[in-house]
């Protein structure tokens, strides 16, 4: 090693001599260093052509590159050595040879200025128009670095002149962006195009008035550049150079006849753009040349306003000389001074009000300035709009004043203000909100003593709201409610169902106001509306050292509310041990039932607590106690699949052969919620496997007919009988063979069951089977010697059932079955009937033109009968095409779910085949969502559910869908997303006819894409797919984007192992982390359907809520240069626990929380 970085040393410094004596050494003439870094390339950088030559001689490998991607070629290239640029394309160097980042040698010495290295590039062949990754060619990047000859030199060469970037930048474009006068006048002058535009619309004009290029810009207008060519936003030049603060530039344009008075596609003007970059000279310059002052946007932003929202006092200043509407209001009915006073910009509110702006001017919603800045917390400009005169008590639209806003933001220098100067502070609003209990509730102990000291109520007028003291109780804040009771609080006022002083405190443990409330008087077994005391909300709070103290103080252990629940049932029921404990020690009645029944031993079943019911048995409780229908507490937590606290309960002599009121027992509970670890359980401990209820179904009916085949295996072995009867004639074999069970079906086979067995409809297990179309259980029943020949009491036989319910393959099997039994030789069967989904080509009418086609055929818009439908036509040219489209057709069939595109039927008849479907109006996924998104809503996690729960419902029916993508995702016209397209889908039950994995690479699992054994598409690897919908439908690119070709996606999954890097647009981790889990590389590690679609609920939940709380602001802020719009202040108030409530208010940019008075109980 020490050898080779000798050698590297060496070549870089230019030591021939020591280079000579290494490699004669035996030093590997190649050995690279942790960079990549060969002797070659480290003497190429550095231009020492003898030791290049020397190593290549002694066998340096030229082609060999450091981690950037770079040889000594494209090394020499970019630093301009000739000689050894010459040296390696004559020792045969590919002379078109790219670096990592594909640039070419003779992008590289362009781009660095180096005339002699590019002219020896060419003349050994180098193409002059190749690109690199982001389309730039040598003469791009020469443009745009400004190397004039080099421009020079390509284009006398041939270079493409307007050959642009992947963004439409032409090498003109570049040039104009930099600054690069004669670059520009010299390609003009070879033909460049002077009106091109690159991808947003912008031209040459265009950038070099934005960057204040003056001298190119008086090139390009010599040249005939169009002055007011706007971009796609409708920018001119003009307004580029406003907004930039070029003012020579804008003088430039304006002598040369630019429109002052255009405006881009958000209204604005030349001069609002110089307004809110507060491009003091630009806006004196337009307003000399006649600009408008009042020109207006559709949302009524003025000049005015934009500067004064941003507090720019200068540009306020001269505008107002120039006669700008001083009172001028915006769509929400803002003034510049309502504006200017929200965001606290003292010099801007001096100088209108200085010039007679209206200090109470209200908007839209009757907010004032003063509210403005009060709710904002800039008590100086509060204090100058007072002085000249502001309305302190003046109530916008909602009632509420500018102390309330005051209180409300917890701005305690804006209170003191308010105060001083004489404010209302008792001033109730219309939802019953008062500055002292606002500021009670949020907890904000120096603004309530502040109004409490300077004589405000502190007692509320309204029964219905919070009053101060239930706040304060209920927040812990002790000194307060001391002080409040000192002033006079009322202990016994309630509130908002009854909730008391009391139980608002008890509730959340706050132990030493409970203990002072107590000293004062208050009722310990006061109760709320629906009787809950004290003592109840603690429990349910779990506050164990709350109720101590109201039980040391005389409180009611037993009192029940209005349902018939004690504290100790809620404590149960909430899992709260220590608080059972404190409760049963106390004396709490442990066999106490509601009014409905229900005891504290079966609430513990349910909740699932093993202490909570340990402690009940060892206090005496009734194990066997039953409750509301006679069920135990052993049925109860079964019910929830709790098995240590049925352990528990069966230890403790709970009988396992109860039955409740419809005669099930304990092991009907257990079998019916599919519990087989209980089923078990319940067995050793001796229950009747033979038990019926009063429908006369035993466990085992009830296992055969959920499908639980453990289950039912468990009850066969432990000696339950097969043939038993329900109320209606039908046994165990009867469901299984109806409902589609096939292992059930046989095992109950196996073990005796009847297999002829008939219901009180004469009805046996193959009509019920062939009724349903179970084709395996159907073949299994006949294997088994079933008699097709039995009639129901309709006359027909399974064989006339399957066929009039169009059950055409089970109809084929009885068929076969008959014509061996009758000895009839011929092997295939001629078809009977149409199969259920058939539509006559009769009935459907096609548009004359499609509005979409592939390689599959053409999708045309038409009618079935006088329905409006989609018709999807296949072109069937052979008997494989043939097979996928009759298994599409049936997979179709079977597949009907709200998030599955309605099938209506298909037609196998001549040569072109079709499906009939019902249109989905809003069309594929990506387009519905990229709408929805320019429309400022957010639907991506809404929309995957629904197609989730698609996936769920193909996946329960043993479909595969195979071939997931955005694509076939379809929006219906009321916005339900819906699976599509099962050209590759198939049935698990059945043989796959198809060997080859066909579809989309970049979405397939990478076990089944493999070269190496791959696996045939299953649930596991459609989950895989879903996760990279997931991924496209969030960033609205296919996934690894477009820049990833197939094979290189393919390389990537199937033998790297490599996931595809987190794209930007998953700013969330937990969504991330999603698709992570979905497209786990082992599919054993996948998380299951079931569990993702968990995740994308919450998702979706979630950006519901964010969408609904935008739309509690009133009002979008305006982006970039509009007017930043302002919603209207929201005062919702709401109930629940102690917690203080948040009050939402969108103030500029930013969205301050604002929490109101309630959020105090949340309710048993």
């Amino acid at each position: 090693m020490a050898a080779a970085m000798s050698l590297l040393a060496a070549a870089g410094d230019g030591d021939v001599d020591t280079v000579k004596n290494l490699l004669d050494s035996g030093s590997d003439v190649n050995s690279v260093d942790i960079g990549g870094l060969t002797a070659l390339i480290s003497a190429s950088r550095y231009g020492h052509t003898q030791i290049v030559q020397l190593l290549v001689k002694k066998g340096g490998d030229i082609n060999k590159s450091d981690q950037e991607g770079d040889t000594p070629l494209i090394i020499a290239a970019t630093e301009g050595h000739v000689d050894i640029v010459r040296f390696l394309l004559e020792s045969g160097d590919d002379v078109d040879k790219t670096s990592k980042d594909t640039n070419t040698p003779l992008i590289c010495a362009a781009t660095n200025g180096q005339l002699g290295v590019v002219q020896q590039l060419l003349e050994h062949g180098a193409d002059i128009n190749q690109t690199n990754q982001f389309g730039s060619t040598a003469l791009l990047r020469a443009a745009d670095c400004g190397h004039t000859s080099v421009v020079k030199f390509l284009l006398e060469r041939g270079a493409a002149i307007d050959l642009s970037t992947n963004d439409g930048y032409t090498p003109l474009l570049y040039a104009a962006l930099g600054g690069h006068v004669d670059v520009v006048e010299f390609l003009l002058d070879k033909g460049a195009d002077i009106h091109v535009t690159n991808d947003t619309g912008g031209t040459a004009l265009t950038w070099a008035a934005s960057n204040g290029h003056l001298g190119v810009v008086k090139l390009l207008l010599e040249k005939g550049a169009s002055i007011d060519v706007a971009m796609d936003d409708g920018v001119t030049p003009l307004m580029q150079a406003a907004a930039n603060g070029h003012d020579k530039v804008v003088e430039v344009l304006l002598d040369a006849g630019a429109d002052i008075t255009k405006t881009s596609s958000t209204d604005f003007t030349a001069l609002m753009y110089a307004s809110i970059k507060d491009n003091l000279d630009v806006v004196r310059l337009l307003l000399e040349r006649g600009a408008e002052v009042n020109e207006a946007t559709h949302l009524r932003s003025m000049p005015l306003i934009l500067a004064a929202e941003r507090g720019f006092t200068e540009i306020v200043r001269l505008l107002l000389e120039n006669e700008a509407e001083i009172n001028y209001t915006s769509s929400r009915g803002a003034t510049a001074l309502g504006y200017a006073a929200e965001r606290g910009h003292i010099e801007v509110v001096c100088l209108l009000l200085e010039r007679g702006a209206g200090v109470d001017t209200a908007d839209n919603g009757g907010m004032t300035p003063l509210m403005s800045s009060v709710s904002s917390g800039h008590v100086e400009t509060a204090r100058r709009l007072l002085e000249k005169g502001a309305s302190i008590d003046q109530v916008d639209n909602d009632g509420y004043t500018a102390l309330n806003y005051a209180a409300l933001n917890e701005h305690i220098e804006c209170v003191r203000l308010l105060v001083e100067n004489g404010a209302d502070m008792n001033h109730l609003t219309p939802d019953g909100s008062m500055p002292l209990a606002a500021s009670c509730s949020l907890a904000n102990v120096d603004i309530a003593r502040l109004l409490i000291e300077s004589g405000a109520a502190v007692e509320v007028l309204e029964e219905s709201r919070v009053s101060p003291l239930v706040a304060a109780a209920g927040n812990g804040l002790l000194d307060l409610v001391r002080l409040l009771l000192e002033k006079g609080a009322d202990v016994s006022r309630t509130f908002c169902g009854g909730l008391t002083v009391l139980s608002a405190a008890a509730q959340e443990g706050h132990t030493a106001i409970v203990e002072l409330l107590i000293e004062h008087g208050a009722a310990i077994d006061a109760t709320l509306d629906d009787g809950s005391t004290a003592v109840m909300m603690a429990a349910l709070f779990g506050q164990p050292e709350a109720i101590r103290i109201l039980l040391n103080h005389g409180a009611n252990v037993d009192l029940a509310d209005a349902s018939g629940k004690t504290p100790l049932m809620l404590a149960v029921q909430c899992r709260h041990v220590e608080v059972v404990k404190l409760l049963l020690s106390a004396g709490a009645a442990v066999d106490a039932k509601t009014y409905d029944g229900e005891t504290v031993l079966r609430l513990a079943g349910y909740a699932g607590n093993v202490e909570c019911a340990r402690l009940l048995l060892d206090s005496g409780a009734d194990v066997n106690l039953t409750g509301k229908n006679n069920c135990s507490a052993l049925q109860s937590a079964i019910f929830n699949g709790h098995i240590e606290v049925a352990r528990l309960l069966l230890a403790s002599g709970a009988r396992s052969n109860s039955a409740d009121g419809d005669g099930d027992s304990a092991l009907h509970e257990a079998v019916l919620h599919g519990h087989l670890e209980i089923a078990r359980l319940l067995l050793e401990y001796g229950a009747d496997a033979n038990a019926v209820n009063l429908l006369g179904w035993t466990p085992l009916t009830v296992a055969c007919q959920r499908g639980y085949t453990e289950i039912a295996t468990l009850l066969v072995e432990k000696g339950a009988a097969v043939n038993v009867r329900t109320s209606e004639e039908r046994t165990a074999l009867l469901f299984a063979a109806e409902e589609g069970f096939l292992e059930i079906v046989r095992l109950l086979v196996d073990h005796g069951a009847n297999i002829n067995v008939l219901d009180v409809d004469n009805q046996t297990p193959l009509m019920k089977a062939a009724y349903r179309g179970h084709e395996e259980i159907v073949r299994l029943l006949l294997d088994n010697n079933a008699d097709a020949e039995i009639v129901n009491s309709s006359g027909q036989t399974a064989a006339e059932i399957a066929r009039v319910n169009y059950r055409t393959e089970v109809s084929w099997i009885l068929q076969e079955c008959a014509a061996q039994d009758s000895n009839k030789a011929r092997s295939i069967i001629t078809r009977q009937s149409k199969p259920d989904w058939f539509i006559p080509s009769r009935e459907v009418r096609k548009d004359l033109e499609p509005f979409s086609a592939g390689s599959f055929g053409k999708v045309y818009r038409g009618w079935w009968l006088s329905t409006r439908v989609v018709v999807k036509t296949v072109t069937v040219a052979t008997e494989q095409e043939s097979r996928t489209f009759h298994r599409e057709a049936r997979i179709w069939q079977k597949a009907r779910h709200p998030n599955i595109v309605p099938f209506f039927g298909a037609c196998d008849e001549g040569s072109t085949y079709f499906f009939v479907c019902e249109e989905a109006k809003n069309g594929k996924l990506l387009d519905y969502l990229y709408h929805a998104r320019e429309e400022g809503r957010s639907l991506v996690w809404r929309k995957l559910l629904d197609a989730a729960l698609g996936l769920h419902f193909l996946h329960e029916r043993h479909i595969v869908h195979t071939d997931l993508k955005c694509n076939q995702i379809l929006v219906s016209k009321d916005g339900v997303a819906m699976l599509t397209d099962f050209g590759l889908s198939f049935l698990t039950t059945e043989q796959s006819e198809d060997e080859k994995t066909v579809g989309a690479i970049r979405w397939k699992a990478p076990e089944v894409i493999r070269k190496e054994n791959p696996v045939a598409p299953n649930a596991l690897s459609d989950v895989y797919s879903f996760g990279m919908c997931v991924v496209e439908a969030v960033t609205g690119d296919v996934p690894w984007g477009q820049h990833v070709p197939d094979p290189g996606v393919k390389f990537h999954v199937t033998r790297k192992k490599l996931f595809l890097p987190r794209p930007k647009a998953f700013e969330n981790d937990a969504e991330w982390e999603l698709v992570e889990k979905m497209c786990a590389f082992e599919p054993s590690e996948r998380m299951k359907l079931v569990d993702a679609i968990e995740n994308i609920r919450g998702f979706a939940e979630e950006e519901r809520f964010q969408e609904r709380l935008r739309q509690i602001k009133e009002g979008p802020e305006d982006l970039d240069f509009a007017v930043r719009e302002l919603p209207k202040h929201s005062k919702i108030s709401t109930m629940g626990s102690v917690r203080a409530l948040a009050k939402m208010k969108s103030l500029g940019r930013s969205v301050r929380m604002k929490r109101g008075e309630g959020n105090l109980m949340t309710a048993a």
